[in-house]
């Protein structure tokens, strides 16, 4: 199974060695969360991170905290979800150490149907060579300049 599939990469992306490995990161993340292993999503987070959603706003200041947050997610998903898949994950550079992953997809089932579908924008920040998410944004799909 494949744990990240994207059907568009903006151009800009593949270009821009400068972030490329913000997206690396971001895939890592995306493989991280799929295998439903809150501790090992933790670990692409920078100390304090942001977690936002139309529901809540929360300031995750330690590992331990991410590793809360994702759990409550991932107890939250249906019992048949088997991936994420991305319809648009773009890479903008926002300085010579920060860039913002934006785009949108959705949670798949075992038929492959959207069981939520959604927008999303991460800002991530380049500390000693290592892409850490420091803000995880996720929103309605056709909400926002993130979309």
């Amino acid at each position: 199974m494949e744990w990240f599939h994207s059907r568009q990469l903006s151009g800009d992306v593949m270009q821009d060695d400068r972030i490329s490995g913000a997206l690396e990161t971001f895939h890592a993340y995306a493989a991280a969360f799929q295998s439903l292993d809150a501790a090992a999503v933790a670990r692409f987070f920078h100390q304090p991170a942001f977690f936002i959603t139309p529901n809540e706003t929360r300031a995750l200041l330690t590992h331990a905290d991410v590793e809360r947050t994702y759990a409550r997610v991932m107890q939250s998903l249906p019992p048949d979800y088997v991936r994420t898949e991305f319809a648009a994950a773009d890479a903008h550079r926002l300085g010579d150490d920060l860039a913002m992953i934006t785009g949108h997809g959705a949670w798949k089932n075992t038929d492959e149907d959207d069981m939520m579908p959604f927008g999303m924008c991460y800002t991530l920040r380049r500390v000693d060579g290592t892409w850490q998410i420091v803000a995880a944004m996720i929103h309605a799909p056709d909400g926002g300049p993130c979309a």
